[in-house]
């Protein structure tokens, strides 16, 4: 799967709808139930490729979620025909990032309970957050700027 295209395409773009029904993913909307001025959202997950994808309240795609382990109940996506690249470190993902002279900002956290190292190259129309758990890349992060 290309991602890069689907970025900034609205939720009823005839690529996104023909790729949700052939998977059948539900779009949920989500309001701001707690009064505090966020944004509405809109998204819909697509467990059996591991792809999460996030629209905005103008209902255009901001953020996919890729998911590489089993987590969450998605199964691990296969990016090895997609456009995005992956990388075995960060470490892997810093050099490259150099090499192409592309700026990063990276962290470390600990997040309900589970160490997780980042790194993210930002593009100038997107950006791309790669994190590893236990060393292993377990999920990216494709945003749209």
């Amino acid at each position: 799967m290309k991602y890069f295209p689907l970025l900034g395409k609205p939720l009823k773009s005839d690529e996104l709808l023909d790729l949700f029904e052939t998977h059948d993913v539900e779009v949920v909307y989500e309001y701001d139930r707690t009064h505090e001025n966020l944004p509405d959202e809109y998204w819909g997950k697509c467990k059996d490729l591991g792809v999460q994808f996030v629209f905005d309240e103008l209902q255009f795609l901001k953020f996919i979620y890729i998911h590489l382990t089993d987590a969450d109940g998605f199964d691990p996506a296969d990016l090895s025909a997609s456009d995005i690249e992956v990388f075995a470190s960060k470490l892997d993902a810093r050099s490259h990032a150099q090499k192409k002279g592309v700026p990063v900002v990276e962290g470390r956290a600990t997040f309900l309970g589970a160490e997780r190292d980042w790194i993210r190259l930002e593009f100038s129309k997107h950006s791309i957050h790669y994190e590893f758990r236990a060393g292993i890349l377990a999920l990216v992060t494709v945003t749209k700027k």
